[in-house]
C-alpha cells in the first residue's frame, strides 16, 4: 500500500500547477492537498476544473483560513479532524512560525507518531532576537524540513539541525511546457519578436513579475540610462502590472529615448512569455528574485540581481555569477551599471543558454521535487 501524504497549504497558486498534478499522479505514494484561499492577494489560482484536476478531486480539500491585514496566514480551520481521524503517514506543513495552528497541529502529528515535515524558506540567515528564538523553536517541531535552497540548509545545520533531516526541495514551474518551447524558440529572429523596438537587433533586457517598490524596477531605468551614457544602447522591455507602473512610465519617459523601451503589461501566456524571454539577452530584477528566475533560465536566458542573499528569494541559488546570471552589490546603481556593461561586451550566449537549461534540467523541475518526497516518505536521507 502506497504511502499517505497530507500536504496543508494557504493558497493554490497557478506557478505550481504542474507540481500539484505531478504530485497527485505519483505512483509513489498517495498525496492529498488542503488549501485555503485568498484573493486580495492578487495571485492566479490552480483552474481545478481542468481534466488532470477533475480526475483527482477526492485529493484536492478545502480548508478554511484566517488572515491578517489580508496577507498574514495566522489559523487554518477543518485541519484537526483530518489530522485526528484520518490514517496517514506523512504530514507537509507550511514552515512559517507565524501561523499559529502550525504550532498546535505539528504537536498533535508528534503525539500520534505521525512524521511531520515543514515546508518553506527555512532560516534566513537575518533573524535576530525574539523571530530568531521563535523561528529555532518551532522548527524543533518538526520531523524534517523541506527547504528550496542549500544555502538555508547550511544555515540550519549551524544552529544545531540535523543535516540527514533537511531536505532541498528546491522549486519549479511549468516545466514540460517551458522544455518544449526551447525548440520552438531556439531560432526565433529578434526583429519579428521585438518589433516595437526601433532597433530590435539590440541587446534586451527584460523584466517579468509584478511592478511593486520590493523589485526596485526603477534602477533598471535608470542603470540604462547610464549605459547610454556611455555609448551603450540595450532595449528594455517590462513585462507585468501593479502599482508602480505609472510612475515607471514617466522615468522611462524622461530618462530613455523613444523606441527603446516598451512596457507590454501582464501576461499569463506561456507561449508569448517564452519568445520574449528567449529573445532577451539579460533578465535584470534590481531587488530580490523569485521564480522570475525560474521562469528566465528556462528560456536560456540568465539573470543579473543583487548579491545580498540574506535578502534574496531562494531561487537566486540558481543562479552561477559569469555562467548563469552576474550579480551587483545591493542597492548600488553604479556597481549594477559596472556589472551589465562588463557582461555586454562578452556575454557568451549559446554556452550560458545551455548552462541555464542545465541547472533547470537537473534540479528545478517537479520530477526532482517528487524524487525528494519519495525519497523522504520512504525514510532516506536527505539527497542534498
Amino acid at each position: 500500500m502506497k504511502p499517505v501524504i497530507y500536504h496543508f497549504t494557504n493558497i493554490a497558486p497557478l506557478y505550481r500547477a504542474k507540481l500539484w498534478e505531478t504530485l497527485l499522479k505519483s505512483e509513489g505514494f498517495d498525496f492529498h492537498y488542503f488549501f485555503g484561499e485568498n484573493k486580495s492577494l492578487g495571485i492566479k489560482t490552480i483552474d481545478f476544473q481542468k481534466e488532470v484536476f477533475k480526475n483527482h478531486h477526492k485529493k484536492l480539500n478545502p480548508v478554511g483560513n484566517f488572515w491578517i491585514r489580508g496577507k498574514y496566514l495566522v489559523w487554518q480551520t477543518k485541519v484537526l479532524r483530518y489530522l485526528l481521524f484520518h490514517k496517514v503517514d506523512l504530514v507537509i506543513l507550511l514552515g512559517e512560525f507565524t501561523i499559529a495552528s502550525n504550532w498546535f497541529y505539528a504537536i498533535i502529528c508528534r503525539i500520534r507518531g505521525v512524521h511531520v515535515t515543514f515546508r518553506g524558506h527555512g532560516m534566513y540567515g537575518n533573524e535576530r532576537g525574539l523571530k530568531f528564538f521563535l523561528r529555532k523553536m518551532f522548527y524543533r517541531l518538526a520531523d524534517t524540513h523541506l527547504l528550496y535552497e542549500r544555502r538555508a540548509k547550511k544555515i540550519m545545520v549551524g544552529q544545531g539541525f540535523k543535516s540527514e533531516k533537511i531536505h532541498v526541495f528546491f522549486n519549479s514551474l511549468d516545466y514540460d511546457t517551458h522544455k518544449s518551447l526551447r525548440e520552438v524558440n531556439k531560432n526565433l529572429q529578434k526583429k519579428h519578436v521585438l518589433h516595437f523596438f526601433k532597433k530590435p537587433e539590440a541587446p534586451t533586457f527584460i523584466f517579468v513579475g509584478r511592478l511593486t517598490k520590493v523589485k526596485k524596477i526603477d534602477m533598471l531605468v535608470k542603470a540604462i540610462s547610464k549605459l547610454n551614457a556611455q555609448n551603450l544602447w540595450p532595449n528594455l522591455l517590462i513585462i507585468g502590472d501593479g502599482s508602480e507602473r505609472a510612475s515607471l512610465e514617466i522615468l522611462a519617459a524622461d530618462l530613455l529615448q523613444k523606441g527603446t523601451y516598451h512596457f507590454y503589461g501582464a501576461c499569463y501566456d506561456e507561449s508569448e512569455l517564452g519568445k520574449y524571454l528567449s529573445s532577451a539577452d539579460l533578465c535584470v530584477s534590481p531587488g530580490n528574485v523569485g521564480l522570475t528566475a525560474i521562469h528566465s533560465l528556462s528560456s536560456g536566458t540568465p539573470v543579473c540581481t543583487h548579491s545580498s542573499f540574506e535578502n534574496q528569494m531562494p531561487e537566486v541559488e540558481a543562479l552561477e555569477d559569469g555562467k548563469t546570471g552576474i550579480f551587483f552589490k545591493e542597492d548600488d546603481l553604479e556597481d549594477m551599471v559596472t556589472q551589465i556593461a562588463s557582461w555586454l561586451t562578452d556575454p557568451k550566449k549559446d554556452k550560458i543558454r545551455k548552462d541555464c537549461f542545465k541547472v533547470i534540467d537537473d534540479y528545478y523541475n517537479p520530477y526532482y521535487q517528487e524524487k525528494v518526497i519519495e525519497n523522504l516518505v520512504n525514510g532516506g536521507n536527505a539527497m542534498i
